[in-house]
């Protein structure tokens, strides 16, 4: 179905080719999934695909890249498009109807569909990525997890022979992802749809996938089958990729096996197994700990949306919510009746579904939003008589699509930008310091737009920290990272002492590094506490559309409280193979359908 010889392809403008002598191959009805360090190529190949390149993007292009036998080079975009649905990696780049369903719509509407057919095509596509409920909405109503829902039913309902997806759930929440992902697999195994699909997120994309392929600098360096890939462990962690919690816990262990799910840990983890292939534990170089960011205090239970003890203002709170009502529309308030106080110092993680108001909450933290009812203090002032640029300096917002605020000719002078305009001194170092705090040092000459979606994200937060504010509220900043990415930038945020509120879907990254956590639904808070206690409460993760991290779900199981793969592992090791075996962990004990007496899902 894609066949790519030698491809070498060099942006307009640039010396350097983004794509070195690709070679790869594709059958009809393959699941493959792509991935590498961020700004290895990866978005760029798949735009090879459809035709963008290099139809659309000029530049220098060489090599075959045949398309279920033609030349995409010979062919025209409209010819390509009709075989390969491209899902972009930031949706605000896809979408440019008013209304969900003129959006889903226009793909059929321009493949000339009778009526009938594209109202029957739009109600379908929507019901697969479960935004039926949504096809009158406006598109700038949605979330961005929402937004990407609706760019992969714009294409699901072409019903396209290839579907090339550039992270395509990355800004979705966990639930939602396994939701949207289950389609995708459906469509590919049931009507043979080849899909090649661009992730950082491998350790819940691994298990849909047939292949796994990997890209450094331009190249494809490694192509195995899913099932086999993660013996090659090394691989990942040398170029800094997320490895699957089950892999990384039987690796840990010794034993020879690379599980993709809870209940394949499980099977592995039986008592033979256990006992016969256990070796001296082994640690890889990734910064867990198992007493992680926090002490483990009480979350507050389901239904009380009250977290703040008393109505007056500690001495250290720097940020103070009251009865909190706001939305876009006064017909239609997004946050309910929202009660918060955060203290100088806590890095907080808001959590939970698309659309539960996370980043309308950040909105209104850096008063770019007004309550409608109730009242916000940050600093001990009150929002209502503020505008954003009151709090310059002092607050710094960076949005979940970092191309909102990039504009400069360079990442260095969008580092610049705030210094300079707060006539600050040592603005060179100021620049350099936080360039090089985001790993973005090497690219300071760089036009931002010409980075990838992960590099852009990183400038933007680095002309953030640049103005060192005291206050910093990131939406999902772990988009479109890799791992060494991702924790270069949370341990910078840990032991930097500014209060920093970050909304995620990962709730890995916020047991690692947040001191509390919120978890929000339908604009409200459910829970607000300590990690280790917030991850307990399976009511709680349910309403959210979270999920427990695997590691949490087969320590749960073994009966023991671990929330970390080193913790786990230390644990596992102290004690006998009898008192594992007496803790029932056994192949029987997990039926077919993936679940056990505990109720843990695969």
């Amino acid at each position: 179905m894609i066949e790519i010889k030698d491809l070498w392809y060099t942006y307009p403008g640039r010396t350097e080719p983004t794509l070195k002598g690709i070679n790869l191959k594709v059958k009809k009805g393959e699941f493959v999934l792509l991935t590498g360090p961020t700004g290895c190529g990866k978005s760029t190949l798949l735009k090879t695909l459809n035709g963008i390149i290099p139809h659309e993007s000029g530049g220098i292009f060489s090599g075959s890249i045949r398309i279920n036998g033609t030349e995409t080079i010979d062919s025209n975009q409209m010819e390509l498009s009709r075989g390969v649905g491209l899902v972009f990696q930031n949706p605000d780049d896809q979408i440019f109807s008013t209304t969900v369903e003129d959006e889903v719509a226009f793909g059929p509407e321009n493949l000339c569909f009778e009526r009938e057919e594209i109202d029957k095509k739009v109600e379908e596509a929507l019901q697969m990525v479960g935004m039926s409920g949504h096809r009158l909405s406006s598109t700038n109503s949605l979330s961005g997890g929402q937004k990407q829902r609706i760019c992969i039913a714009s294409m699901l309902a072409m019903m396209p022979e290839i579907l090339a997806m550039d992270e395509p759930v990355s800004q979705m929440d966990p639930a939602g992802t396994q939701e949207v992902l289950n389609t995708v697999r459906e469509l590919n195994r049931k009507l043979k749809i080849t899909v090649l699909l661009v992730e950082h997120r491998l350790h819940e994309l691994a298990p849909f996938a047939d292949r796994i392929v990997i890209m450094d600098c331009g190249k494809i360096i490694f192509d195995q089958p899913a099932s086999k890939a993660f013996d090659y462990l090394e691989v990942f962690h040398r170029l800094g990729l997320r490895v699957p919690e089950p892999v990384e816990l039987c690796h840990a262990l010794g034993i020879r096996a690379s599980p993709l799910s809870v209940r394949e840990a499980l099977v592995v983890l039986n008592r033979k197994n256990f006992k016969d292939n256990m070796k001296t534990p082994r640690f890889f170089p990734k910064p867990e700990e198992d007493t992680g960011a926090d002490g483990g205090a009480l979350a507050i239970p389901a239904g009380n949306n009250d977290s703040v003890n008393n109505n007056s203002i500690n001495n250290d709170s720097i940020i103070y919510i009251r009865d909190l009502w706001s939305g876009y529309d006064k017909s239609q308030m997004v946050l309910k009746g929202i009660n918060l106080e955060i203290h100088k110092g806590e890095r907080v993680a808001v959590m939970g579904t698309n659309g539960s108001g996370k980043s309308t909450l950040l909105l209104n933290l850096a008063a770019m939003l007004k309550p409608y009812k109730g009242n916000i203090k940050v600093f001990g002032e009150d929002t209502r008589s503020k505008n954003p640029y009151s709090f310059a300096g002092r607050v710094g917002f960076v949005f979940q699509n970092p191309d909102l605020m990039l504009f400069c000719d360079s990442a260095e002078e969008e580092a610049r930008f705030g210094p300079v305009q707060l006539k600050y001194k040592n603005i060179e170092e100021r620049a350099s310091a936080s360039l090089e705090a985001m790993s973005i040092q090497n690219l300071k000459h760089d036009l931002p737009q010409s980075l990838s979606r992960g590099q852009r994200l990183r400038t933007a937060i680095a002309s953030v920290l640049s103005i060192n504010p005291e206050i910093i509220l990131l939406d999902e900043p772990t988009t479109g990272q890799d791992r060494v990415n991702i924790e270069q930038m949370m341990d910078y945020f840990k032991n930097n002492c500014s209060t920093l509120v970050f909304c995620t879907h990962d709730i890995e990254i916020a047991m690692l590094y947040a001191t509390r956590i919120l978890v929000m639904n339908e604009g409200r808070i459910i829970a607000n506490g300590k990690g280790r206690e917030v991850i307990k409460n399976i009511e709680i993760l349910r309403k959210a559309s979270l999920t427990q991290p695997p590691v949490v779900e087969i320590a749960n199981y073994l009966g023991v409280d671990a929330f970390s793969v080193t913790g786990l592992v230390e644990m596992l090791t102290r004690r006998s193979s009898e008192e594992i075996n007496s803790e029932g962990i056994n192949s029987e004990g997990i039926n077919s359908e993936g679940i056990n007496s505990e109720g843990i899902n695969s």
